[in-house]
């Protein structure tokens, strides 16, 4: 009856990908006491049969934590094993389901995996954008077509009146894949780090201050590999890190700043640590997929490889935000 009652809803929001009117998107404010949680999950990354122990760990963490917005860092589908167009519907569908059930607005970062479907179904980014959006509760847009990538986005959390922003939730897009010439995974170009340093400027000047944020992505930096290296981390470092091989000038950018105080990937499954290099928090939730790699069952350490990152940011001190690990097993870490 469980599993009966899930595809119903899976068909209706199929069904809704045809719709092209919505309510309004929900407002992301704080609670009247002045909190607001977010979950990053990443690596869902299944096709349109997704396992259902995978929904199993999104929802356990959900009706735990009870965020109010949930940020999917990338690889939501495994787009390589999608064949048509449908079949990357229903696989989105049923990466929505968890958060469409609870009515939790969420949006997604685009990971390396996601449009690897593209060779079969010549479906680009701006139409599968449209596929997440067409969603209530998601909350993604296609943001500025003139630079690399999809879906870059400043999502503002206001107080609990709605009245003004105290925090920005910014999406970047890492892309895919580098050209041959380079080898390895593309990076975050100039062209996007220039729009987050203009924007960022623009809310300053609009707004009278700096917004404290925090920033979602797949593909983690090179300044994450570096603090790894270095021994200044918290948590589970089971895997090398899977940066580009061109080091970004995000990270300069985001220290120039001075408004993220934290960057989070998702990409290497079984890491899920956390540190601080120059300043700026970096880290990793853990994976969720049953379709990719993960730590065997019968390794002890499995349970700490799947999981979401939990952060409550408090519109009376919204600098000093928190966080913390939500594992499968209901247990936390750093």
């Amino acid at each position: 009856m469980k599993y009966a009652l899930r595809i119903l809803l899976i068909l209706t929001l199929l069904s809704a990908l045809g719709q092209t009117t919505f309510a309004a998107k929900p407002m992301l404010k704080c609670w009247t006491d002045g909190t607001f949680k977010i979950v990053q999950f990443s690596d869902v990354q299944d096709d349109e049969t997704l396992d259902h122990r995978a929904t199993a760990v999104m929802e356990n963490v959900l009706d735990t934590e009870k965020p109010d917005l949930v940020v999917i860092a990338g690889d939501c589908i495994a787009g390589g094993g999608c064949d048509t167009v449908d079949q990357v519907k229903q696989a989105i569908s049923q990466v929505a389901y968890p958060m469409e059930k609870r009515d939790i607005p969420w949006a997604i970062t685009f990971g390396n995996h996601d449009q690897e479907h593209f060779p079969k179904t010549k479906l680009g980014k701006d139409e599968v954008i449209k596929i997440y959006a067409n969603y209530p509760h998601n909350l993604n847009v296609r943001g500025d077509t003139k630079i690399h990538g999809a879906g870059n986005d400043d999502l503002l959390i206001k107080d609990s009146t709605g009245a003004k922003p105290v925090f920005c939730a910014w999406l970047i897009d890492s892309n895919e894949y580098a050209p041959k010439s380079v080898g390895g995974y593309d990076w975050i170009h100039a062209d996007q780090v220039a729009w987050y340093y203009q924007t960022s400027k623009g809310l300053q000047t609009k707004y009278g201050h700096k917004i404290p944020g925090l920033m979602f992505f797949h593909i983690p930096l090179q300044e994450v590999r570096l603090m790894a290296s270095a021994g200044k981390f918290q948590g589970d470092r089971f895997d090398v890190e899977g940066c580009s091989k061109i080091h970004s000038s995000l990270f300069a950018a985001v220290r120039e700043r001075g408004d993220v105080k934290g960057i989070f990937c998702g990409h290497d499954h079984i890491n899920n640590y956390i540190g601080e290099w120059k300043g700026v928090k970096l880290g990793y939730d853990s994976a969720i997929t049953y379709y990719s790699y993960n730590l065997p069952d019968s390794n002890p350490n499995s349970k700490r490889t799947r999981g979401g990152r939990v952060f409550l940011i408090k519109q009376s001190d919204p600098w000093n935000w928190q966080t913390h690990m939500r594992f499968i097993d209901g247990t936390t870490g750093p």
